[in-house]
């Protein structure tokens, strides 16, 4: 067998022997440029690859006239490729590393660009050749800026897709003179580069001030669309997926795999693999975790099937099929264990309109039970202008006390449901107050951001689905920015309503929420006027509610457009990773990417980062509700609170929620104790990101700690 270096110059001295014919087989690509109204520009004849990602919502890419003045300095070239034809606007010129029949300059390869002058750059993109799946094309990439080319900023990491369509790694606008493309690894596991043109995009924007509003670090860089995205709670690596390819479903393909990637924070290193041996095309499921940090996700594109991904082996496994096949149902953990789902909109042989009952999936027995006392129907919205389709949508659904099951939304009424023995549903009242319409709030948000005290905040969402059907015609309603506290007490007794403070400031559906450490819950990206697959009217200013001062507070903004397949989710390091959006064949709608929010806490006011508490240690890594046990810190903390794991795709993370932890003294230095609930129902088994801060609100980074089933609740 080869070596990777003796096959990268077996590759590389087929390409130099063949360069003629490559060269003029690449002549034949015309330049493709996105303006800043995202249409297409071309030049010349032949071929257009189209670019597979949306170009940057803001600025332009620089024009050939400046690009002329650049200067370009590279870590290896060949004779005839040298490292400044990926700026000469020619697409029948290319870079490539210094190889030849005996040896190669490994990898890693720099190119670094002398803008001339100072930009407020945003992204740059990348074209290999068309010959780029045989290797040389970048995958594993950095993306630094500077102003003196001796301080360096890393704005963008990750892996691109290993095929030959144009490449963009986009993020928040910073001045910069030099910008630096570093290739950690490339396609077909070559050890040299060939890359035809690199383009750089800037605007004439001045870059927002976010003091004392948090800040937006580096872009994350995925190798498909991240539209379902969740936490290994083992490992603390960040798993996502979009369908059987990396940037587009399909329904009715009968290919029933997954792409799947996965992100290792500690290394930012991203790695991917196609899940096939499941048989499971697992776009628009449910998704839940069980007691022992297994995600299980459930229906979705094959609406029948179920697979769970095992963070021990790094496995994902086939288990029971549902009764009821499904997609785009809810679905969330209860206190005994089990997995809950209902609703959803088509079955194996397409759309279906039969009722989606609720059933249980108990992962001990691998069994599902139907519920024939929850029917789907009694949890429909009804003022969605797509009907029956759309009615059981995306169900916003909490464990809660007595094993039971609240249903918090979309539909305006909620429910208690009762998941044993044949099931029940019972009205628990309208999400809203006051004398103004009440209205169903399709594709908003809901998160338990207390649940000791039993608090939800919901935000956001429309009447319907979509605003305008596909011909661009209004049907439904614009989003609302209306807010609410629902807090819930005893079981099947009606449900508080309180405003959340005036309402968001800005109006969104397909938005998420992430709880944070401290109680407060960030919600972020969206569209005022919601239409699956557009990017109009996009909410590009986060903001986070405060329950302690019952106040909305925009936070620093953001350029890249989250909207429908978009996630959120809460890191370990008390970050907010905010990404995807898209999938679709409309491919100037699809985002390869995350961005990693830092949030005002873990910042000084001059917006360097904090100094944060450590926890040294905890006395038991599994507890029961009920149960007590301690935290030694590295210095002096003042709160602490509990976050549990959970899984986001289409504006749902129903098994996210917080639990604050009351600090007691030990007598021991910097050694606290601490309880859990006793509910099983509010501390929902599984497991939770344990953080503790300091008397200025810095949150530590977390550690987990395992809550088991209580007894009480166990079979």
């Amino acid at each position: 067998m080869l070596s990777r270096v003796a096959l990268s110059v077996s590759l590389a001295s087929i390409f130099l022997v063949g360069e003629s014919f490559r060269f003029n087989a690449s002549s034949q690509v015309p330049f493709i440029q996105h303006d800043v109204h995202r249409k297409v520009l071309k030049e010349g004849d032949g071929l257009i690859r189209p670019m597979d990602s949306a170009p940057p919502h803001i600025g332009e890419q620089i024009p050939q006239d400046e690009r002329d003045t650049w200067n370009v300095d590279c870590s290896s070239e060949l004779t005839n490729h040298e490292c400044d034809k990926p700026i000469d606007g020619s697409n029948s010129t290319f870079w490539q590393t210094k190889v030849d029949t005996q040896s190669i300059d490994p990898l890693p390869h720099t190119i670094t660009i002398d803008l001339r002058d100072i930009k407020n750059v945003n992204a740059i993109s990348m074209r290999p050749l068309p010959d780029a799946d045989l290797g040389g094309a970048i995958a594993g990439h950095k993306v630094y800026l500077s102003v003196d080319n001796k301080n360096w900023d890393l704005v963008a990491f990750g892996t691109w897709f290993e095929d030959v369509q144009d490449k963009f790694a986009i993020f928040e606008p910073q001045r910069a003179k030099f910008v630096r493309l570093e290739a950690l690894s490339a396609t077909n596991g070559t050890q040299f580069i060939r890359i035809v043109d690199i383009g750089v995009w800037a605007t004439s924007e001045p870059t927002p001030s976010s003091c004392g509003l948090g800040k937006w670090g580096p872009t994350v860089d995925f190798p498909l669309v991240p539209v379902g995205v969740f936490i290994d709670p083992i490992g603390g690596k960040v798993i996502s997926f979009s369908s059987y390819a990396h940037d587009s479903f399909g329904q009715g393909v009968t290919d029933h795999t997954t792409l799947t990637a996965t992100w290792d924070p500690t290394t930012e290193t991203i790695s991917h693999r196609h899940v096939r041996k499941t048989h499971h095309d697992m776009f628009c499921p449910g998704m839940a975790f069980d007691v022992n940090g297994r995600m299980i996700i459930s229906g979705g594109e094959s609406a029948d099937k179920v697979s769970i991904y095992d963070p021990t082996n790094d496995d994902w496994i086939s288990v029971q099929e549902m009764k009821i096949a499904r997609g785009y149902q809810g679905a969330t953990t209860c206190a005994n264990g089990h997995i809950f789902v209902i609703g959803g909109s088509w079955g194996p042989v397409g759309i279906d309109f039969g009722d989606r009952f609720g059933e249980t999936y108990d992962p001990e027995t691998d069994k599902w039970t139907l519920l024939g006392g929850c029917p789907s129907e009694s949890i429909e919205t009804t003022q969605d202008w797509e009907g029956a389709y759309r009615a059981d949508n995306h169900v916003w659904l909490m464990g809660w006390q007595n094993n039971s099951v609240f249903q918090a939304g979309p539909s305006k009424e909620m429910h208690w449901i009762t998941p044993t023995g044949n099931g029940a549903i019972q009205n628990a009242g309208q999400r809203g107050v006051g004398s103004s319409p009440i209205n169903d709030t399709m594709c908003g948000v809901a998160a338990m951001y207390d649940a000791a005290e039993g608090k939800i905040l919901s935000a956001g969402g429309a009447s319907s689905y979509n605003y305008k059907n596909g011909h661009g015609d209004i049907k439904g309603e614009k989003a609302t920015t209306n807010a609410f506290v629902i807090t819930l007490d005893k079981v099947n007794a009606s449900v508080e309503v309180k405003p959340a403070g005036q309402g968001m400031h800005s109006a969104r559906s397909f938005a998420h929420a992430v709880i944070l450490p401290n109680g407060e819950t960030l919600v972020v990206g969206g569209q005022e006027e919601p239409r699956v697959f557009t990017e109009d009217t996009p909410q590009l200013v986060p903001e986070i509610y405060s329950p302690t001062k019952d106040i909305w507070t925009p936070v620093a903004p953001n350029s890249i457009v989250r909207a429908y397949h978009s996630f959120a989710l809460l890191l370990r390091d008390a970050t907010v990773l905010v990404g995807g959006g898209g999938l679709t064949i409309q491919l100037d709608v699809n985002h390869f990417d995350a961005q990693i929010y830092i949030p005002q806490y873990l910042l000084t006011a001059d917006g360097d980062r904090a100094k944060r508490p450590v926890i040294i240690e905890t006395s038991d890594a599994t507890v029961l509700p009920g149960g007590n046990f301690t935290i030694t810190t590295d210095i002096e903390v003042v709160s602490a609170s509990l976050v549990r794991y959970g899984g986001a795709t289409h504006s749902l993370n129903n098994d996210q929620r917080r639990i604050a932890l009351k600090l007691q003294d030990t007598g021991m230095p910097l050694e606290y104790g601490v309880s859990i609930p006793s509910d099983g129902g509010v501390a929902i088994p599984g497991y939770w990101m344990l953080f503790v801060m300091d008397s200025q609100g810095v949150p530590s980074e977390a550690q987990n700690l395992q809550i088991q089933i209580a007894q009480n609740y166990k079979n």
